[in-house]
Order: C-alpha cells, then sequence, then structure tokens
C-alpha cells in the first residue's frame, strides 16, 4: 500500500514538475519580444529618361545644276567643214588645126563645177548633156593659168586643178578662158573662145576620201581664116 502511494506520489511530483519547466519555457517565448521587421525600402521608381524629340530634318533644296556652255571661240560659229573628195582637172588637145601653130598659149582665170542639188530633173540633165542651172556652182582656182596647147598632143596632159571639193553630184565642167593667142604660120593670131568659156557637161560623183579625174580635151578649128577654141564631149569625162 505504501509503495504505490509512493509511486503515485512520484508520479504526481514528475508530472508538476514537467508542467511547471513548459511553462517556464513559454514565459521565456512570451516574454522574449517578436523582432522588429524592418520595413523594405520603398523602391522608388527611376524616372524613366527623357527622350528629346528627334529634331525635324528640314530638306534643304538641293541647287539646280546649271550648265553653262562654253563661249564659242572664234570661228566655231561656221558650218561643220563637209564631207570632201579631191577633183583632179587634166586638159589636152586632139590633132586637128592646133598644127598650123608653133605656140597656142591658153590663159584660164577660173574653173566652175555644177553640183547638183540632187534632183531627178538635175540628174536627168545631167545625163542627157545638159543643165537646168539649178544646184550651186563651185569656182576653182587653177594651179596654173596659162598652158601652151601645142605641147599637149599625142597623150601629153597637164593639171589645172587638184583640190578638195565637197561630195555629191556633178554635172558640169567650165573653164572661164581669158584669152587664147599663138603663132600660126609666123604670124600672132588671136583664137576665138566663144562666150569665153569652154563647157564640158558630163555627170560624174565626187565620193568621200576618193579622186576623181576628169580629162578635159580642147580642139583647135579652123573657119576661113579665123580659128576657134572648143571642147572635144565625145572625148572627155572621168576616167
Amino acid at each position: 500500500m505504501e509503495k504505490k502511494t509512493v509511486l503515485y506520489l512520484i508520479t504526481v511530483v514528475a508530472i508538476i514538475a514537467v508542467v511547471t519547466f513548459a511553462g517556464c519555457i513559454d514565459e521565456k517565448e512570451v516574454e522574449e519580444p517578436a523582432p522588429t521587421l524592418t520595413p523594405s525600402p520603398t523602391l522608388t521608381p527611376e524616372p524613366e529618361p527623357t527622350v528629346a524629340p528627334t529634331p525635324m530634318l528640314t530638306e534643304t533644296p538641293t541647287p539646280a545644276i546649271t550648265i553653262t556652255a562654253p563661249k564659242p571661240k572664234e570661228g566655231d560659229d561656221e558650218a561643220p567643214e563637209e564631207m570632201t573628195g579631191t577633183f583632179v582637172l587634166h586638159v589636152t588637145d586632139q590633132p586637128s588645126a592646133i598644127g598650123d601653130f608653133d605656140i597656142l598659149n591658153v590663159s584660164v582665170s577660173e574653173v566652175m563645177l555644177h553640183r547638183t542639188g540632187d534632183t531627178e530633173a538635175e540628174a536627168e540633165a545631167g545625163n542627157n548633156g545638159t543643165t537646168n542651172e539649178t544646184g550651186e556652182w563651185i569656182a576653182l582656182e587653177p594651179l596654173r593659168h596659162t598652158f601652151d596647147l601645142t605641147k599637149l598632143q599625142d597623150g601629153n596632159m597637164t593639171t589645172i586643178v587638184n583640190e578638195s571639193v565637197e561630195t555629191g553630184k556633178y554635172t558640169q565642167v567650165r573653164l572661164i578662158v581669158e584669152s587664147a593667142n599663138g603663132i600660126a604660120n609666123e604670124n600672132t593670131v588671136n583664137v576665138t573662145v566663144p562666150g569665153g568659156m569652154l563647157k564640158i557637161v558630163k555627170p560624174f560623183t565626187i565620193i568621200e576620201n576618193q579622186t576623181v579625174t576628169f580629162i578635159f580635151d580642147i580642139n583647135v578649128v579652123k573657119a576661113g581664116q579665123k580659128y576657134n577654141l572648143v571642147p572635144v564631149i565625145g572625148k572627155s569625162g572621168v576616167i
């Protein structure tokens, strides 16, 4: 009985001791102040950087480009040079009354070429041995103005023109004769040139950078006591 009582008392004391110990622990826990929580610092949002407005690009007008033509030099206003070919004119003589002469000097002041206007009428006229006188005339200065016709026989000839002329179609060659005189049968003789001009109407063409050689055949014809100088159309022309 006593043992049970002692055990009972020991149990009670143990329980009281446990309760007391637990209470002390709770008081400590209660007495200890809860730690003060420092509030997190308020994050102040950084202001967004101020974006400066992009300046409007004022379009600068492109200056107009002025092209100033150089002032023409003297002579620049002249017409461009025409395309040319070379015209060569030979003079010769057919045997006839030339045998009467020891000397027969013919003086030519000018050589005239007739250039057509490239019309059908002019071309037809040239082919028929005539000219309608339209188109243009080109005057050429002779290389030698005077030649002795007695020395231009048996195929001999003299060159009186060798010059560049405009390309194109030509229909006629004229020799403007200043004088024709010589010695025949030991007498001084003036030879007549009808109209003061000898002409051959025969078409030919001057081509660029090419040479055209024209033979102008002249004959002396005796009529009574007079002598006339005439062209020989059948023996004349381009060779």
